[in-house]
């Protein structure tokens, strides 16, 4: 009996580059290079399909303290990419935020949906059920879900001090990536600002996603984007 024999095609196998940043006592590690520029669900999409996770504000501060902070790795060409991309253009932070009257709800958005499906106060609430409160702010029992109440969070310029402690950036990136980001702050000459959305009595709730920069103003944290295609991210490798 003939055997057959397997048919091989040429191909060529290159080896990836790999951001390895600490987060959470652990590290996790970035795919290089970035996705995009694109809209939010291109860049999510882009991501997802190449088996990455998308970044939360978790990852992107962790990613963002080491390319800023980290001297081991501050002058790696992949490194001061990272902080090229920041300058020039923003980095998606794939978080989910519903702003009511009474506060922000951060969920993080693995599936990369944005503003395409309606989020609902009531479905939230019955996320942070069983969950835990820090300093005032609520956590689901998994952590992928948050609630900053109004009046722990504020919008405009601030220092790196009150930035770490500002609600909106504690639900957004938790308490670890909050000080992440704070220390990054310090880096630039300008002062940090933090971009909210102010819902009033009586008024809709205002679904948005989150986007991030820092150039010559500082770093800028945005929690009201509603879209743009000049955007990228980092997809985290599984």
């Amino acid at each position: 009996m003939e055997t057959q024999t397997k048919q091989y095609t040429p191909r060529v196998v290159r080896g990836r580059i790999e951001l390895w940043v600490p987060h959470n006592d652990r590290e996790i590690a970035f795919a290089y290079p970035s996705h995009g520029p694109d809209n939010y669900r291109n860049v999510g999409k882009s991501i997802l399909d190449n088996n990455q996770s998308v970044p939360n504000g978790d990852y992107t501060s962790s990613l963002l303290h080491s390319a800023y902070c980290d001297d081991f790795v501050l002058n790696e060409p992949e490194m001061k990419n990272v902080r090229e991309t920041m300058k020039n253009r923003w980095l998606w932070v794939f978080n989910r935020n519903l702003w009511t009257n009474e506060g922000v709800y951060v969920i993080q958005d693995e599936n990369a949906v944005g503003r395409s499906q309606e989020l609902s106060v009531k479905d939230l609430e019955e996320m942070l059920k069983g969950g835990k409160e820090i300093n005032g702010i609520r956590f689901s029992q998994d952590g992928k879900t948050r609630f900053a109440p109004k009046g722990s969070y504020d919008s405009g310029y601030t220092t790196p001090e009150k930035f770490v402690k500002d609600g909106f950036i504690v639900a957004s990136c938790n308490q670890e990536g909050a000080e992440k980001l704070g220390e990054v702050a310090s880096k630039f000459r300008n002062q940090p600002y933090i971009y909210t959305v102010n819902v009033e009595e009586g008024q809709n709730p205002e679904q948005r996603v989150s986007a991030v920069i820092g150039d010559d103003d500082g770093l800028w944290f945005y929690g009201s984007w509603c879209g743009s295609d000049r955007c990228l991210a980092f997809g985290v490798l599984k």
